[in-house]
């Protein structure tokens, strides 16, 4: 089975990983005590067969499912997902999923099989996000010198429907079926995620078999439906596209400037031309299929002349060459997005002709995928980025919005707001957890987060896959694992 991807993987440790395709690897060689139901997102058993709540919504108590084994044969414990979770509290481990365990006061592995987990206090999110953390292998990485660099992030050993067999670093990876894998065995021998670093070659690869699965861009679709023997599915999922803004370059401070350039931006022409309509507009950081989404949020729909007229009100005014300029300066920055994707290549160079109309010069830099994520999500060299996410299935906004999140997190732009940071705070840790109470104050926090243009919101992805019909059982879920959203029921599939 051959997975066509078009970025790398960048590492095989889950607790390291901060990019979708590291996901798309991992999450078949790791299982997490819960997983997200494939339909509605909710909690459901996973490595934990059961788990019981005190009265208070303190204390959890876990118990781990029987028989489980790591793929080197050593039995799966609570010790292992205690040492996992205190890794990730672990200050020099560069982990997005530490905010995650802010208010867990202690961890207690009470027996091989029993994990009792005290919170601080009430914890919304925790069983849709805190629980569903990856478990890692104590006996293997607890005596680690370092983790960052450690072979296992290369060489991993998990407890997932695949084990790790070679990795040729952008070639391929390959992983073979785990036969003594909880859940039964996957009935497919070997699954292969082959690195082709072009959509328009995944889409011949696809029609020559050479590749039998793969996300696909919505230019491709005719020509894919075209063809008997493949599959195509579309729907909506949580990946959105976003252009954000360095709030750390004197550039991008003013809060009119960043909705001026919102406000040049054909979000609607991009959906239409690029997407082929696959999307819908973006508003906001909480995507419209969640209970949070607010709807009520301003637009800043297309609109060039109120653009221009708040870059005027900013001080900044026309130079010779029509480029604006303030106090010496030019409005030049450089825009940075990854090789080989077309839709964020296409949308790079209409951002950037529909900028030059309101006065902005501004020049488009493409770089390799895993040098790409590490110069803004690690390195924070950038101006602007052309990126995307993906929603959880919680919308808690900590990992990406939070100011503690900069630098080690998931808040590359910077973005510090107190009143929004006190929003989330308490929308995580309301009592009872009631959803309307939380819903308030998420719409409360987009709006903050709207006013202020942190990034322009571009678009929400309608994700697309095609598949050789050979696949059988393949099915799509918006709320589990990386993008194409498929590796849920991998132990399902067959070849036919």
């Amino acid at each position: 089975m051959v997975f066509g991807a078009s970025s790398e993987v960048r590492t095989l440790n889950p607790l390291l990983a901060n990019d979708g395709a590291s996901q798309s690897a991992y999450e078949l060689l790791f299982d997490s005590l819960v997983k997200p139901d494939p339909s509605s997102g909710a909690p459901v058993a996973a490595l934990a067969d059961r788990w019981d709540q005190s009265a208070d919504g303190l204390t959890y108590t876990l118990h781990i499912r029987p028989g489980v084994t790591w793929s080197d044969g050593q039995p799966l414990t609570a010790d292992d997902a205690r040492f996992t979770l205190d890794t990730v509290r672990d200050p020099n481990i560069p982990t997005v999923y530490r905010s995650r365990l802010d208010a867990v006061e202690s961890i207690k592995a009470v027996d091989a099989s029993t994990l009792r987990i005290a919170l601080k206090q009430p914890f919304c999110p925790f069983l849709s996000n805190a629980l569903q953390i990856p478990i890692v292998p104590k006996h293997l990485l607890a005596g680690s010198r370092d983790l960052n660099t450690d072979q296992f992030n290369t060489h991993p050993v998990g407890s997932g429907p695949f084990t790790f067999k070679e990795w040729q670093n952008n070639d391929h990876l390959t992983l073979a079926a785990n036969p003594s894998y909880w859940a039964g065995r996957p009935k497919i021998d070997q699954w292969v995620r082959k690195v082709v670093k072009d959509d328009t070659v995944i889409v011949q690869q696809l029609k020559t078999s050479e590749v039998d699965y793969a996300s696909v861009q919505p230019e491709a679709l005719d020509d894919l439906r075209a063809q008997s023997f493949l599959s195509v599915m579309s729907f909506a999922g949580p990946v959105t596209g976003v252009i954000a803004y360095n709030l750390d370059r004197p550039l991008f401070q003013d809060v009119r400037v960043r909705q001026a350039l919102t406000l040049a931006l054909d979000r609607a022409g991009i959906i239409k031309s690029v997407l082929f309509g696959e999307g819908d507009a973006l508003n906001s950081p909480i995507v419209p299929a969640s209970w949070a989404h607010n709807t009520a949020l301003p637009a800043f729909a297309y609109d060039p002349a109120r653009a221009r007229q708040q870059l005027l009100d900013a001080g900044w005014t026309p130079g010779s060459d029509g480029v604006l300029e303030k106090d010496g300066a030019r409005f030049e920055f450089t825009l940075l997005t990854n090789t080989g994707n077309k839709v964020r290549e296409a949308v790079s160079t209409i951002a950037q002709d529909q900028w030059s109309k309101v006065g902005v010069r501004v020049h488009t830099q493409f770089s390799e995928f895993g040098a790409f994520t590490t110069r803004y999500q690690q390195a924070h060299d950038f101006d602007a980025v052309l990126t995307g996410g993906v929603a959880p299935t919680d919308p808690d906004l900590t990992t990406a919005w939070s100011s503690k999140e900069f630098p080690s997190g998931g808040n590359y732009v910077h973005y510090a707001n107190p009143d929004v940071d006190a929003l989330i705070d308490k929308a995580r840790t309301v009592r009872g957890c009631d959803q309307s109470t939380r819903k308030s104050m998420y719409d409360r926090a987009q709006a903050l987060i709207a006013d202020d243009q942190p990034m322009s919101f571009l678009y929400v992805f309608h994700t697309s896959l095609a598949a050789n019909k050979r696949i059988r059982n393949i099915s799509p879920s918006p709320w589990s694992g990386a993008s194409p959203y498929v590796g849920w029921n991998i132990t399902n599939w067959s070849v036919g």
